[in-house]
Order: structure tokens, then C-alpha cells, then sequence
């Protein structure tokens, strides 16, 4: 199983975590997982263009326990 998670979002780089919060999606296929964490851990602008956000995303391989990860639209695995 894949199992992508939104592990933690920021606002401008700030670490207070105004927008706390997890979830996670189940994947059949590696490459969506992928294609997923990249675009939800990209920056967008909220707030009406006056603030960026940021997600860390996380995706579990459970049949490998491969942990694979992505801030900024970048993956930072290991």
C-alpha cells in the first residue's frame, strides 16, 4: 500500500503552524503518489496574494517501508 500524508503546512516559513494539520490519501501506484506530493507540497498564495504556504508531504511504501518526503515542491528523501 501507498499511503501519502500532509504531515505539516507553514505560512511564509513561519514555524508557529497556523495551518496545523494532517491527512492522507491512499494511492495504487507509486508515480500518482509522486506526482501528488510534489504538487500539494508546492507554494501557493493565500489569503488574497499576501501569503505563501508550504506543506510537508510524506509518502509510506508499505510493502518496501520506504519513506520518501517533499517540502516546496522538492523532495528531500535522505
Amino acid at each position: 500500500m501507498i499511503i501519502g500524508t500532509l504531515v505539516e503546512t507553514t505560512i511564509d516559513g513561519s514555524t508557529t503552524r497556523e495551518l496545523n494539520g494532517a491527512s492522507s490519501v491512499i494511492f495504487y501506484t507509486m508515480a500518482d503518489a509522486i506526482v501528488w506530493a510534489r504538487l500539494q507540497s508546492e507554494s501557493w498564495t493565500v489569503f488574497g496574494d499576501a501569503t505563501t504556504a508550504r506543506c510537508a508531504i510524506m509518502i509510506v511504501n508499505t510493502d518496501t517501508s520506504i519513506k520518501r518526503w517533499w517540502y516546496n515542491g522538492i523532495e528531500h528523501t535522505g
